[in-house]
């Protein structure tokens, strides 16, 4: 192998726009590509006179239209599941391509290839999340570990490609290999049962996995911050909620980004908001009840406590017993004064976190 300067030369250059996708691809010896995306799907390519543009219809790729001065090309496409081109039609007659189980597959044909994803021009590897990660599919691992390796939702193995099952999964961003063949024609119901086991930064990475699951999961994220937070009362919700959307990369996810989950989001803050209004009113109402049996009195005031605390203790300062039960009184109302405070104090907390994730949402 040579390794002096001389027999090294760079191959091929990859310039990064702000959202961390690939905007520039330069091999050393043709012209450079410009990458154009709608939303998280690559559209278009521009490589001096060559224009390549690709067309989808909801999920599924549709056909690759190519123009080279006037020389123009269609080819409309046959996919599976996955999205995966098998078929290329044009009217130079019908291309079948085939792939290795982890993609790897003979030069030529459309650009569009293993799970609609498009490898790159020098090395054949697919650049999955518009270029986080290079994916080899000869080596059929990662070229480098992912950043949610191994602790978090990247599983121990920082390099392996959809948790060794590229058949059944897909891992269009580079991070979590999930099953996406199923489940965007699921029943709300259906989908709601397995988002009831997800945490909220699961269920937006299964909501951004289609155009599908991203209009539903909205509503179905909704739904379980709703009986996680208002429901079950578990106050750590909001935080998890917070940390979903401050995503590891700093930008929203899409499914949060809808005006449909904002929505949403306000009726659940409302109800949250009177239940615990409502929890406020009732341990105020334990503690004026109880203040008032100690003074005799209605509308008992703090000032009156002490006063009718003070007369108590000077009328029986000669029983050990009497004196006790005072003290017992005095430490009933203390607790019963802490659980106000404690409600006021968690809804503050609460009006504190919502208005914080509230910005988050209204990130541009």
């Amino acid at each position: 192998m040579d390794d002096t300067p001389e027999g090294r030369r760079v191959l091929c250059r990859y310039r990064y726009y702000a959202l961390d996708r690939v905007a520039v691809v330069d091999p050393d010896a043709q012209e450079a590509v410009s990458r154009f995306y709608q939303k998280k799907r690559l559209t278009v390519e521009i490589q001096g006179a060559m224009r390549r543009r690709v067309f989808h219809g909801e999920d599924r790729l549709l056909a690759e239209y190519q123009a080279d001065g006037a020389a123009e090309q269609v080819d409309l496409l046959g996919t599976d599941r996955q999205s995966s081109v098998l078929h290329a039609l044009s009217s130079e007659g019908r291309q079948p391509l085939a792939y290795s189980p982890y993609g790897h597959r003979a030069q030529g044909g459309p650009f569009s290839g293993f799970n609609g994803e498009r490898a790159d021009p020098v090395t054949g590897h697919y650049l999955l999340g518009n270029g986080y990660r290079a994916f080899n599919p000869v080596l059929m691992r990662f070229n480098r570990p992912d950043s949610l390796s191994p602790f978090g939702r990247g599983g121990l193995n920082a390099y392996a490609y959809c948790q060794g099952d590229p058949v059944n999964r897909s891992d269009p961003g580079g991070h979590v290999g999930v099953h996406i063949l199923f489940l965007d024609k699921l029943p709300d119901l259906a989908l709601g049962r397995i988002f009831r086991h997800l945490s909220f930064k699961d269920m937006a990475a299964v909501s951004g996995a289609s155009d599908t699951l991203n209009e539903r999961g909205a509503g179905l994220i909704a739904l379980q911050l709703n009986k996680r937070f208002v429901d079950a009362s578990d106050p750590g919700v909001l935080s998890n909620l917070r940390s979903a959307i401050k995503s590891e990369t700093g930008v929203l996810p899409s499914v949060f980004k809808s005006e449909d989950f904002k929505t949403r989001f306000d009726e659940v803050v409302a109800n949250a908001s009177q239940k615990m209004s409502d929890r406020i009113k009732e341990a105020k109402h334990a503690e004026q009840s109880f203040s008032d049996k100690f003074t005799g009195k209605p509308n008992t005031s703090y000032d009156d406590f002490k006063k009718a605390l003070v007369s108590k203790r000077k009328e029986h300062e000669g029983s050990l017993e009497m004196l006790l039960n005072i003290n017992r009184d005095v430490a009933r109302r203390t607790t019963l004064m802490g659980a106000w405070y404690t409600q006021i104090g968690l809804k503050g907390k609460m009006e504190r976190r919502v208005a914080d994730i509230r910005s988050l949402l209204n990130t541009p």
